[in-house]
């Protein structure tokens, strides 16, 4: 079987330039900006990992040694994700969901189900095959979310 040619994914924009874009965000929603939501915001820029709740407690004191209730940042997360900044997966079996900032390239995602680590993958191949599929059953795609659930090589050993 021919390996899948991949890319990596990266960021659409940098997070000066959308630190600015959120701001006026904020003032045509009429809301108050907060330095606690920057810092979430900033953090999902900064490691660009897939991140519970709890997670971004935890960095957030590690990275910029502040203190945030989890309360708080459930808040947070629920506003950037209905805000689409962020987008959440839901690892199968587990209850809470692990956050990432949704202002990356196109990617599908492979989740452990031993350690719940998120692989970000994105193939061209598949994506064609996902189009060509749509288009054979009459459907129009606008959007998808692949995940797919496995074992990772760590976990295996």
């Amino acid at each position: 079987m021919k390996k899948p040619q991949t890319q990596p994914t990266k960021l659409t924009i940098s997070y000066d330039e959308y630190l600015i874009k959120f701001r006026k965000l904020l003032v045509s929603l009429k809301l108050n900006n907060s330095t606690q939501r920057e810092y979430v915001l900033k953090l999902f820029f900064e490691c660009q990992e897939h991140l519970t709740a709890d997670e971004v407690v935890l960095k957030l004191k590690q990275k910029f040694n502040i203190t945030i209730g989890i309360a708080t940042v459930y808040r947070i997360l629920s506003f950037l994700e209905q805000m689409k900044i962020i987008k959440s997966l839901t690892l199968e079996n587990e209850t809470s969901k692990k956050y990432e900032i949704n202002l990356k390239t196109h990617h599908d995602h492979l989740i452990c189900n031993e350690c719940g680590d998120v692989i970000e993958f994105y193939d061209s191949e598949l994506e064609r095959i996902q189009e060509l599929i749509a288009q054979e059953k009459g459907f129009v795609l606008t959007n998808h979310h692949m995940i797919l659930y496995g074992i990772c090589e760590k976990c295996r050993r």
